[in-house]
């Protein structure tokens, strides 16, 4: 069985045994920090194929988010539709708001596509603010009653993690397919060397548009769990803070690499939910982390894995002796 043959066994018995550990395992505030996990893992695994795979530095995945959560609850509150109609409109919702950045991305790079996501983040908030007439403005916006799905409730931190869990190894395992797919081939080969890529014929911005529509259709998702979760969504929960962060779990786990996405975003809202709530010192404990992290391990957890099992691998090697 070949490594790609492998990743749908993997995604069925990790998903399986997330969920039964968490919720064996964790309870109150620590099962609600796990659930928060989670949907930052997928908003993450989203920037991932934008930034890890089309090597767009995108500051605008928490407003991707906001777009998503603010449609569901939307369409939840004055249209009655299900949860999972609801999810995907937000899904889709991420994905257009996600795409006028790749549109954006044919014409420009570098530092200026940065400034211009900075630029649709901050339009997005301002958006959310000033129409208080339908988002609620600066008070935010809340559910109206809370809806059930397969009979669970979102809104309890353990049913939710039922729901979310298989969720995110989903979307582990499309963004996994993605990056040996020829889109992910192309993304690679783009992300290198635009110029060569484009000389041999790759469809350069066409491959940077799928990226940021694909990216923003998990951002979207993400943010549309956020708000069920919560109940209860405001501008604060989409910040400059939240873009940060989940920028950090992408460098954290190694651009790139999906599986260490994951691990950093559960190391990463464990910190930032306990560490920094906790102590005063929290934040210039957490900055000096991620600062010797960024000097001594530039390609984040996974770099670290793949150091350590060739490590191993060396030991295990006989040696050979002199003659």
């Amino acid at each position: 069985m070949t490594t790609t043959d492998l990743r749908l066994p993997i995604f069925v018995v990790a998903t399986a045994f997330v969920t039964l550990v968490a919720g064996a395992v964790l309870s109150g505030p620590n099962l609600l920090t796990f659930d928060l996990a989670v949907v930052y893992a997928i908003a993450a695994l989203g920037l991932n194929v934008i930034f890890g795979l089309g090597g767009l530095l995108s500051i605008a995945q928490a407003a991707i988010m906001a777009v998503g959560a603010y449609g569901l609850m939307l369409v939840l509150n004055h249209q009655g539709v299900g949860v999972v109609p609801a999810l995907l409109l937000a899904a889709f919702l991420g994905a257009v708001a996600s795409g006028i950045t790749g549109v954006i991305a044919m014409r420009i790079r570098s530092h200026y596509f940065i400034l211009a996501s900075v630029a649709l983040a901050v339009g997005v908030l301002l958006v959310i603010t000033n129409e208080s007439g339908t988002t609620g403005g600066s008070n935010g916006l809340g559910l109206a009653a809370f809806p059930t799905v397969f009979g669970l409730s979102p809104s309890d931190p353990h049913d939710f993690a039922i729901l979310a869990v298989p969720v995110a190894g989903l979307v582990w395992y499309l963004a996994s397919s993605l990056r040996d797919s020829r889109l992910g081939i192309a993304l690679h080969a783009i992300r290198s060397d635009d110029y060569l890529a484009l000389s041999s014929g790759m469809p350069l911005h066409r491959c940077r548009l799928w990226a940021t529509v694909i990216g923003g259709a998990f951002g979207g998702l993400a943010g549309g769990l956020l708000a069920l979760l919560n109940g209860y969504i405001g501008p604060q929960d989409f910040g400059l803070d939240t873009a940060v962060l989940l920028l950090l779990m992408v460098v954290f786990g190694g651009a790139s690499s999906n599986g260490g996405t994951v691990v950093a975003a559960l190391i990463l809202t464990a910190l930032t939910q306990g560490l920094l709530s906790v102590t005063t010192v929290g934040e210039l404990v957490y900055g000096v982390a991620i600062v010797l992290l960024l000097l001594f391990a530039r390609n984040g957890l996974s770099g670290l894995g793949v150091s350590a099992y060739r490590r191993v691998l060396a030991l295990r090697q006989p040696r050979r002796r002199k003659v």
